[in-house]
């Protein structure tokens, strides 16, 4: 999301969460949410679809709540849930994870944390990429998933050689930091602004504060 300050969202994220999740649900609590939807409207039949699927997991939680507690807790936490997650996909639907990297720095994290947090993602990336790379050479050699024993036995050599290749990838990254002398600190250019919809949104959330404090 370009048009927002990754620091101001990382806080923003951090406090709806934080408000939504110990307060009973409230009409006025959705404004933040409607604001992000307004400025996210192109992207939004996507994030939706995340929504939908994130909700195969949401609605388990509801059951067992709805089985332990009473029907009325179980939805208002079931709503809640999905405030909260539809915010922050509202809120990350269009950042590469390293916007969460850049904000972590702004706000003065721990170097080490800060760190931490960036090879991790670009350890999911390489990952990630070596996965796609695996799928495409088994679709070019005509594999089909099934319940066969071949099957079983195909995913279990594909994740057993992504778990090797991140062993030795990360063997290989703590090589390159000890000869490089790395000092557990990487350096971030630092370049982004507030705008007016970063002063909407923060306002937005605070205001939710307020209402409950005043």
């Amino acid at each position: 999301m370009n048009r927002f300050n990754s620091s101001i969202l990382l806080i923003c994220a951090f406090l709806y969460s934080i408000f939504i999740s110990f307060n009973q649900v409230e009409l006025l609590y959705v404004l933040p949410i409607f604001f992000v939807t307004f400025c996210e409207y192109k992207s939004l039949f996507s994030i939706i679809k995340k929504l939908i699927f994130l909700n195969l997991f949401i609605l388990m939680i509801f059951v067992v709540l709805l089985i332990q507690d009473s029907f009325e807790e179980a939805i208002n936490i079931y709503i809640r849930t999905n405030m909260i997650v539809f915010f922050n996909l509202l809120l990350f639907s269009q950042s590469s994870g390293y916007d969460i990297v850049r904000a972590l720095n702004e706000l003065r994290f721990p170097k080490k944390v800060v760190s931490s947090v960036y090879f991790t993602l670009k350890m999911i990336q390489t990952l990630n990429d070596e996965l796609k790379k695996i799928k495409m050479t088994l679709r070019a050699r005509g594999f089909r998933a099934n319940s066969s024993m071949f099957t079983y036995e195909t995913y279990g050599n594909l994740f057993g050689h992504i778990f090797v290749k991140s062993i030795i990838k990360a063997n290989a990254l703590q090589d390159s930091f000890e000869l490089r002398g790395f000092g557990g600190r990487i350096y971030l250019i630092n370049n982004s602004k507030l705008s007016y919809y970063d002063v909407i949104l923060l306002f937005l959330v605070c205001m939710l504060y307020v209402k409950v404090f005043v």
